[in-house]
């Protein structure tokens, strides 16, 4: 499972579009990370803004002998004054001595103030951060690094069945050795509700959510392992960021990856289904 990374922004939130659970109780977290732990999965993503998840991640992990790799992000800044001092409390919400990877979690931050990415290589520098780099959410978010030759180590973007935006993208960063970490497979959960159950906002959509129920029977796998055995198909992504909303749902999922790839006729007719309307594919715009 070393490709999966488990992201964590139920551990401190309510998140995402199905889940009516809320955010997870501490010690269903710790059995999700001994169980993530003993199955492979070595790496965790969180960030500053996402609730209380920073601190519960510390508590778990020094009362654990696990040992993670952790991603945060910086919250968006008006200027470089505290960047320094967040990141450090990142690091004592963690009980961390250093990440493996720092991102700017909005990118208008960056776009904004530059300056601050010095701040970024000095940390690298020091030690406190094995690796730097951006999460994203539009290709010309990549464009704009990539001719300001912006020299990073990371970038998370969101992929999906749906969301194919950045895929003329993959193989470049690929070929500059820049870690792709794909977020947002299950688009917040908006492949698991049901068909007729969609808002007016989701008629676009409809018809080929009701195809994916018919590819996942006749597959015999649930929608979540389509989802991730969809993207770990494409070899020019190296690791697959998933949420879960409890430890059924971490092993269904591990459960169901370690099969057999989707044949290429199935992967076809999955690649057809994107979508580029923003307003579908971006969660932010569902309000």
């Amino acid at each position: 499972m070393s490709k999966i990374i488990l992201g964590t922004a139920q551990f401190g939130m309510n998140y995402g579009i199905n889940n009516v659970r809320g955010k997870i109780p501490y010690n269903e977290v710790v059995e999700i990370l001994n169980f993530a732990y003993k199955n492979g999965i070595d790496t965790l993503d969180t960030a500053y803004s996402y609730g209380e998840s920073e601190e519960i991640l510390g508590k778990a992990i020094s009362n654990s002998s696990l040992k993670f790799n952790i991603i945060s992000k910086l919250p968006d800044v008006k200027n470089e004054k505290n960047v320094e001092d967040i990141f450090n409390e990142t690091l004592k919400r963690l009980r961390q001595k250093n990440l493996y990877g720092y991102l700017f979690h909005n990118f208008e931050t960056f776009r904004k103030h530059p300056y601050i990415y010095n701040i970024f290589q000095e940390l690298k520098c020091s030690n406190k951060v094995d690796k730097i780099g951006f999460s994203l959410y539009y290709p010309s978010e990549i464009d704009y690094l990539l001719d300001n030759k912006i020299d990073f180590d990371i970038v998370q973007i969101p992929y999906s069945i749906f969301d194919q935006r950045f895929e003329n993208y993959l193989h470049l960063l690929k070929e500059k050795n820049i870690e792709v970490h794909i977020r947002s497979v299950f688009l917040q959960g908006l492949f698991f509700k049901k068909p007729d159950e969609l808002s007016a906002h989701f008629v676009k959509i409809r018809e080929d959510l009701e195809n994916i129920n018919k590819i996942s029977k006749c597959l015999n796998i649930s929608i979540a392992s389509l989802c991730i055995k969809f993207a770990l198909i494409n070899e020019n992504i190296d690791k697959i960021i998933i949420g879960v909303d409890s430890i059924e749902n971490l092993k269904e999922n591990l459960r169901g990856i370690k099969g057999k790839k989707i044949k290429d006729k199935f992967y076809n007719l999955l690649k057809n289904m994107k979508v580029d309307d923003e307003n579908i594919i971006l969660p932010f715009s569902w309000s």
